[in-house]
């Protein structure tokens, strides 16, 4: 049964609860930047493997060093001396210590270790000047990943930071959820392709491009489509390829126009539509369905509303189907700069730059809120989100953002 004008989270609940996770397949640790993993990894050994020098220094027993201090300092033999990658079977026993460097796994026998700086030395004896509690400038063994720790939950983006810590756990194969396919469909008889001769009633098709870097700053693989004239059959005829696709992305054509033709078209190939319009704005005429396992989203033609909508319901379905269930970008409040008013009906999402000042934040609405202007996209990094029943913000109140820049 198709819904019309729903809340904003009734929306999305409709669209989660229509998605499947994708398959996973196994890649290299180095290849996997960016992708999610599809099951919890597991550190197979400590780290660091075992105790470690975290200075340049000397290790010692705590114990011999008891009463040291500027008058009366203790002097231990040099028994040997470790660094980073030698093995040494020394133990440091009464009287004696041992030369170390950072990173060297500690001797037997030593439970702390002198900075070198504190300390007087050649190439037999060491002094020193001042006691040391155990424990001093080591790094034990498990102190950053311990053995049987998750270090990646499902459903988590592999980050450089991820690979390095995969790395250093020596993983060098992960599995991760398969991308999503997404094609991407512009519908209008005015559109033309980038790089044509432009006239006066024409205009770029510049929704794919923005939708196509979208999908994959997400995660997802873009399918270009093209342009689809304003008929049915033209519609139709990309419906076989679309199909194939994990999500199927189309721009205009889903309004109250003559020429919105979007629905319809795809409805006679079997496309079951679950809703059309939301109650927000930019983006009202959003429309969401499915076929089989095939999502579609029939985004607005202008551009601003076209990428809002992608945010708020594509971008939650990608991630989803990559494992991601904590798909909300980061919000929060903020000092608006502005009086603004809104119409109790729809949730809006007004283009703002957030900044601080003072160590408050701030948020500044953009004047221009059009949804054909695109260029307040560029400016922007947030959006100030108004709820439904918010009518009036005043210069000074605190407002709800999201963060989609840095």
């Amino acid at each position: 049964m198709l819904k019309t004008y729903i809340p904003i989270t009734e929306a999305k609940e409709i669209i989660l609860s229509n998605v499947k996770e994708l398959p996973a397949e196994s890649i290299t640790t180095t290849e996997s930047y960016g992708r999610h993993v599809s099951e919890d990894i597991v550190s197979p050994f400590n780290l660091p493997a075992s105790d470690n020098s975290a200075m340049d220094g000397f290790a010692v027993s705590s114990n011999e060093l008891l009463g040291a201090s500027k008058d009366s300092p203790i002097t231990l033999k040099i028994i040997d001396e470790i660094y980073a990658g030698k093995s040494s079977e020394v133990t440091v026993t009464k009287g004696t210590c041992v030369r170390i460097f950072t990173g060297a796994k500690m001797p037997k026998g030593a439970d702390a270790v002198v900075r070198q700086e504190d300390v007087k030395y050649d190439n037999n004896n060491a002094t020193f000047f001042s006691p040391v509690e155990k424990g001093t400038d080591i790094r034990e063994a498990g102190d950053d990943v311990k053995k049987g720790q998750i270090i990646l939950t499902k459903g988590t983006k592999i980050t450089p930071a991820a690979i390095g810590l995969l790395a250093a756990l020596n993983i060098h194969s992960v599995k991760v959820f398969k991308r999503p396919k997404v094609y991407i469909l512009a519908t209008g008889n005015e559109l033309i392709e980038l790089g044509k001769q432009l006239s006066p009633n024409k205009i770029v098709n510049s929704n794919s491009y923005a939708l196509s870097t979208m999908v994959m700053e997400n995660g997802g693989v873009p399918i270009y489509g093209g342009i689809a004239t304003d008929s049915e059959e033209t519609i139709m005829a990309h419906f076989e390829k679309a199909k194939e696709a994990d999500i199927v992305i189309t721009t205009g054509g889903v309004s109250v126009g003559e020429y919105d033709l979007v629905k319809d078209s795809f409805a006679k190939k079997g496309v079951e539509w679950l809703f059309w319009k939301v109650k927000i704005r930019p983006g009202q005429p959003v429309a969401f369905g499915r076929y089989n396992s095939t999502l579609f989203f029939g985004l607005p033609g202008n551009p601003v509303s076209a990428m809002v909508t992608f945010d708020q319901f594509v971008r939650p379905a990608i991630l989803k189907m990559m494992g991601n269930e904590k798909a909300e970008r980061m919000r929060f409040f903020a000092i608006s700069t502005d009086d603004i008013k809104k119409k109790q009906d729809r949730t809006h999402f007004l283009r703002a730059r957030l900044f601080s000042s003072e160590g408050e934040l701030y948020v500044e609405v953009k004047k221009n809120q059009s949804s054909a202007a695109i260029s307040t996209m560029l400016d922007a990094n947030c959006y100030i989100i108004l709820e439904e029943n918010k009518t009036k913000i005043k210069k000074g109140d605190k407002v709800l953002v999201e963060v989609f820049k840095i």
